[in-house]
């Protein structure tokens, strides 16, 4: 019990669940996975527009009332050619080895077809591939985990640590996308492929995240991020058109 002969009682300090902090990692939990629950075509057709609106929000919350400077998000000019070179090498190490076993070893991907990508118009394809990608996704989420979210946590960790709980959010954020990955853009005849390539996507997601983390942890800039992201995306868009032709 308090005694009231000891003065007023002092209010109460906000609960940490209503910290910004803890707002954005709910929001980088939830956003992606409830959005690409949404109808194909209502998400198709908000997917950018949606996605920069929510962007242009954070970004100012998180400029005002997580202090981040532009230093902080790697929106800076330092570096900036390094970490572009650091983008294209990371994007070549993906992707090459994938490329190179796809074409000696045919019989990978013998079980998987696209049909989803064969009956999308040609200037859908094109519209994904040089839009949707580098902008709505790259950009979007390049600058919600290696900007604004990297830098909060950058705050009061390591880099190492930063590029670990960034990167683990980031495998949380694609749960539902990779999953409707496998569902419907590709048709798998065997289950236990379908469970296996689905968390081999999510590790993926992880594992990306890891890359871009390393990236930004040794460039301090997000433009090789950007540009990783987008190439690594874009290549597996074309490739998984030409695998189902």
């Amino acid at each position: 019990m308090t005694d009231i002969g000891d003065g007023p009682l002092k209010p109460l300090k906000p609960a940490s669940i209503l910290s910004p902090g803890f707002l954005l990692a709910l929001f980088l939990f939830t956003y992606n996975n409830v959005v690409n629950s949404l109808p194909r075509t209502l998400h198709m057709s908000l997917y950018i527009w949606m996605n920069s609106g929510v962007l242009c929000l954070v970004w100012i919350l998180c400029r005002r009332y997580l202090h981040l400077t532009l230093s902080d998000l790697g929106w800076t000019k330092q570096n900036i050619g390094k970490s572009i070179i650091y983008g294209l090498g990371v994007s070549a190490l993906v992707m090459l080895p994938a490329m190179i076993l796809a074409w000696l070893f045919p019989a990978l991907t013998s079980n998987i077809k696209t049909p989803q990508l064969q009956a999308m118009a040609r200037e859908l394809f094109w519209w994904r591939l040089l839009v949707h990608i580098p902008v709505g996704t790259a950009f979007f989420e390049e600058m919600l985990f290696r900007g604004i979210f990297y830098g909060y946590v950058m705050k009061n960790n390591s880099q190492a640590k930063t590029v670990l709980v960034t990167s683990i959010f980031f495998g949380l954020w694609h749960i539902v996308p990779t999953l409707r990955v496998v569902s419907h853009d590709l048709v798998i005849t065997s289950p236990l492929l379908f469970i296996s390539l689905w968390l081999l996507f999510l590790l993926g997601t992880f594992v990306g995240g890891i890359l871009f983390g390393w990236i930004r942890y040794h460039t301090q800039n997000i433009a090789g991020c950007i540009i990783a992201h987008a190439l690594i995306n874009m290549l597996s868009l074309a490739g998984a058109f030409l695998v189902g032709r």
